[in-house]
């Protein structure tokens, strides 16, 4: 029987544990943070950290997500400049479409795919080029602001007011490399691999899939970045060149003031006794992680951690070094399309927008869906309250270790989002088409 692990007073999911009980073997450890839960869309486990034997037989590989090394990366952006493009509805609906267009998105284009290929050349590069971009319906870059508590000066002490910053925030995950390195990971596991000799330097996938998988989730952010500040009209943002973009196709990428990870696999060497393997289930890890961040529903945004001096904060805490990143499912997002045909339906023969909250949401984020021929467009499944809000800082920020930092909760402003899957988006056109 598995050994499973909590935080004092943290109760567990009666499904989730069932469910862990019975996914993982007798050598493993996994340690449950609050608000864990397994999706109800993807199955994948959320807020873990599982430890894994390395020389084990038989782990299960479907206790691993597909959304290898995702993450979320913060850009600082002058405040003059946000604040020009806010005051104006016009330009702000002309920013946000320009937003819109200017990243590629694998919901709206099934021949786009998004990310670097998993094999480089002999020094890890990449081979060819390759497109920058949304990864899955969970993406999503813009503009956000946050009200931070900081002195004029760093020297001035015992002056602290409140100031209102502004960040481009992007979060994906690495594409075509995190879905093949999953797909041979898994393979490779089923056929009776270890994870120790699947993740050696001779296995399938090996140790140099490892390091591109998460070098390109990075990588594939960065150049969001970029793009999205160049959308947006920040100008003079610091970057730095690709150094394993091709010879033929050098790329440049922004500087990020905070990029964490989830869903991160490392070798943990702390227990001598026998090799273990470390996964961060929906959880931040700060070996992988310059600063943390963690996440609440779409409409509310991120909640990232600066430390007293407003530089990145460094997590140390005896869950380690880990936090919470995912909000638990409400919806899948299937019933999270549908929720919107029913709403659509109902609104057809009135003149009330069939979204509770339409006009917020439409100042603020946007889209591009597959066009079916059906001219309706309906909101993905994340502004259709699919997820909870973030919930467990109040109750157990010292445990986690982050009651001393400053929390910066950022709030949407001009953000374009994943559209509703193709296929789902499919079936409510023309259900509503219809009425």
């Amino acid at each position: 029987m598995a050994r499973l692990v909590t935080i004092d007073g943290v109760e567990i999911d009666p499904k989730l544990r069932n469910y862990l009980m019975g996914a993982l073997r007798v050598c493993d450890e996994c340690l449950v943070f609050p608000q864990a839960s397994r999706s109800l869309e993807s199955g994948a486990v959320k807020n873990c950290v599982i430890h894994l034997g390395a020389n084990d037989p038989e782990p299960n590989p479907e206790i691993f997500s597909s959304n290898w090394f995702g993450g979320v990366a913060l850009l600082k952006v002058p405040r003059d400049r946000a604040e020009f493009i806010l005051s104006n509805s016009a330009k702000r609906s002309d920013v946000l479409q320009r937003l819109v267009d200017e990243v590629p998105s694998e919901m709206a284009n099934t021949n786009v795919q998004v990310g670097p290929n998993l094999l480089g050349d002999a020094q890890e590069r990449d081979t060819e080029k390759w497109t920058a971009g949304f990864d899955g319906p969970g993406c999503c870059v813009g503009l956000y602001s946050a009200l931070q508590n900081k002195p004029p000066d760093v020297h001035e002490t015992g002056m602290s007011r409140c100031h209102k910053d502004y960040y481009i925030v992007c979060k994906a995950g690495a594409g075509v490399a995190g879905q093949t390195f999953h797909a041979r990971l898994t393979a490779s596991l089923k056929e009776g691999a270890t994870l120790e000799s699947a993740l050696s330097e001779n296995g399938n996938p090996g140790a140099a899939a490892l390091r591109r998988v998460e070098s390109a989730s990075k990588r594939n952010r960065a150049r969001i970045l970029l793009q999205a500040s160049e959308a947006l009209g920040f100008l003079g943002v610091s970057t730095i060149g690709d150094s394993a973009s091709p010879h033929t196709d050098p790329q440049r990428v922004a500087i990020p003031d905070i990029d964490c990870s989830f869903n991160t696999l490392i070798r943990d060497d702390s227990n001598t006794a026998r090799p273990l393997w470390r996964y961060a289930a929906g959880s931040c890890d700060s070996c992988f992680s310059r600063g943390m961040v963690t996440s609440s529903n779409v409409a509310e945004g991120f909640v990232a951690f600066l430390d007293p001096s407003g530089e990145r904060f460094c997590l140390k805490n005896d869950a380690h070094s880990c936090l919470p990143f995912s909000t638990p499912r409400l919806l899948n997002n299937r019933d999270a399309v549908f929720r919107a045909v029913d709403a659509y339906k109902k609104a057809r023969g009135s003149r009330s927008a069939a979204h509770p909250d339409s006009e917020w949401l439409k100042a603020r984020f946007g889209w591009h869906a597959k066009d079916f021929g059906t001219k309706v467009d309906v909101e993905p499944p994340s502004l259709w309250g699919s997820h909870c809000s973030e919930a467990f800082l109040a109750e157990w920020g010292r445990e986690l270790g982050v009651s001393k930092a400053h929390v910066l909760r950022l709030q949407p402003e001009i953000v374009a989002i994943s559209a509703t899957e193709p296929g789902k988006l499919r079936v409510a056109s023309r259900a509503i088409a219809n009425v």
